[in-house]
């Protein structure tokens, strides 16, 4: 990692990979189309935008990109890989049946053996990798994201208004949620302040580590690893908030609120128990809760202990789409390079504090000083209406945001280079350390490593009845006694199944 960590070396300094900079007299005189589709979600550059004629000029390749409306894309990828005629490289928003499909039919380029020939790619862990080969076989390129994944956050000068403590585990939590409710914890004399802040398809989970999440974490009587939504950690959390809402310590019409309505009920300072993370939090809503109640501090829970005595939370993917190339390319092995050059290149991390105009590198992929983006309080903020003029947005990955491949979550300091205020800078920090401090065991969720036929055809239909009668169950519709009625209703209707596929899928991935 040493070569794209940016950490004082002259790679990342001075262009990085080799490529030669705009302008330079070596630069390359053979120019490749390189067709490019990718989904997009508020950021659509201009085709020809001058960050096209930077890569042109540095790489000799001319990219000719076309972004497709995120909620589009599904339907506009099915109808071009069904024509049969893939751009180079195509940008893959979920990892769903038409991915495993369309690898199997030989739509995508083998990239086992490019993988150690570039520094981001060999960075990768096997773990991800693992996660979408087919026929064992790496087709793609995976765009970076954190494991991180949400803990609990708590209004702790509601606690401490209240001489209450910081929460250890479930009853201690319900205690608190009660006393939200009826101990007036803002001291406004009013009542209308309660405990949990929940909306629709109860989110967010309130899962306070692995053993509580939805994730595959238990194992039956059988010792099958069994879905964490029919599970007892599970169990424990919906009988925590069944018993809450008893109390009116819950949102009172969660079943029919959705996020962001969910997200209203806590930054407007009505309920004092949410969720946070680290990084793709949105800043105005703590700054408005700021401004509402300008004493209002959030502090993140501590990951329970759980009976089995692990700490800490299920990890993330560690990835947000895929980046496929064309199987066409197989004869064109120089275009090939080219592109995964280009892509190597636009995903060298930088750390935190090199992210500024003197790194020829960041300046470069960002559209320079002034361009596509300027330096605010030390800080580079990229310009908006800006983006076509900043090369990283059509370098073959997802655009909007840059994602460069990070040596550690750690590494990436969001508090520091995702948000602005001090305010929320130093709220994001909390949850850093409390993530370096008490993420103790994180769990690596073995279904990630299978692909189930049943789970992709069924799946959603089978969370949305388990999760409609834990609803049922939170508002007192449905009795806690009927946990394992439910549990053996879904494996009736396919759940079963899935845990077949799913457990003879770890099993086959431990060989």
């Amino acid at each position: 990692m040493a070569a794209c960590s940016g950490g004082g070396d002259k790679a990342a300094n001075d262009g990085g990979a080799g490529a030669p900079k705009t302008g330079d007299a070596n630069a390359p005189k053979k120019v490749h189309d390189i067709g490019f589709l990718n989904f997009a979600y508020t950021i659509f550059p201009d085709p020809n935008g001058k960050g096209v004629e930077a890569i042109k000029q540095k790489f000799g390749a001319n990219i000719k990109a076309q972004f497709v409306l995120q909620s589009d894309y599904k339907e506009k990828l099915n109808v071009i890989m069904a024509s049969g005629d893939m751009p180079d490289v195509v940008a893959i928003k979920d990892l769903d049946a038409n991915y495993y499909k369309w690898a199997k039919q030989g739509a995508f380029l083998p990239l086992d053996d490019y993988i150690d020939k570039y520094a981001t790619f060999k960075a990768v862990p096997k773990t991800i990798y693992d996660q979408f080969r087919v026929n064992g076989k790496i087709y793609s390129i995976p765009m970076y994201a954190p494991t991180y994944t949400f803990s609990g956050t708590i209004r702790q000068d509601w606690l401490d208004n209240l001489g209450l403590k910081m929460p250890t585990n479930y009853k201690e939590l319900l205690d608190v949620a009660i006393a939200f409710t009826k101990n007036d914890p803002d001291k406004n004399g009013k009542n209308d302040t309660y405990g949990f802040a929940l909306g629709q398809d109860i989110s967010p989970t309130h899962a306070m580590g692995a053993y509580w999440s939805p994730a595959w974490y238990h194992k039956d009587k059988d010792g099958n690893f069994m879905p964490g939504l029919i599970g007892p950690g599970r169990k424990e959390v919906i009988e925590t908030l069944a018993a809450a809402y008893k109390e009116g310590a819950v949102t009172k019409d969660f079943a029919v609120l959705n996020w962001a309505q969910t997200n209203k009920e806590f930054y407007s300072g009505k309920a004092g128990i949410f969720i946070g993370t680290p990084t793709g939090m949105v800043e105005e809503y703590y700054t408005g809760l700021l401004k509402v109640n300008p004493t209002a501090k959030v502090a993140p829970i501590p990951f329970f202990k759980a009976p089995d005595g692990s700490q800490g939370n299920p990890k993330g993917r560690g990835f947000f789409g895929l980046t496929t190339l064309s199987a066409k390319l197989k004869d064109d092995p120089d275009k090939v390079k080219k592109i995964l050059e280009i892509l190597d290149y636009g995903r060298q991390f930088i750390p935190v504090d090199q992210r500024n105009p003197q790194n020829q590198q960041f300046d470069w992929i960002m559209g320079g000083n002034g361009v596509g983006y300027e330096m605010v309080d030390g800080k580079a903020v990229p310009k908006a209406g800006q983006e076509a003029n900043t090369p990283i947005q059509y370098m073959l990955q997802r655009h909007e945001f840059w994602k460069p491949w990070a040596p550690s979550d750690e590494a990436n300091e969001y508090s520091k280079a995702s948000y602005n205020s001090k305010e929320m800078q130093a709220f994001i920090a909390t949850i850093e350390q409390m993530e370096k401090t008490y993420n103790k065991t994180p769990y690596d969720d073995p279904s990630y490593l299978v692909y189930s036929e049943t789970q992709a055809a069924k799946g959603s239909e089978l969370d949305k009845f388990v999760l409609g009668e834990q609803t049922k169950m939170i508002s007192g519709q449905r009795p806690m006694a009927d946990w394992d009625k439910v549990a053996e209703e879904w494996k009736s209707r396919g759940g079963a199944q899935i845990m077949k596929e799913i457990n003879d899928g770890i099993k086959a991935a431990k060989k």
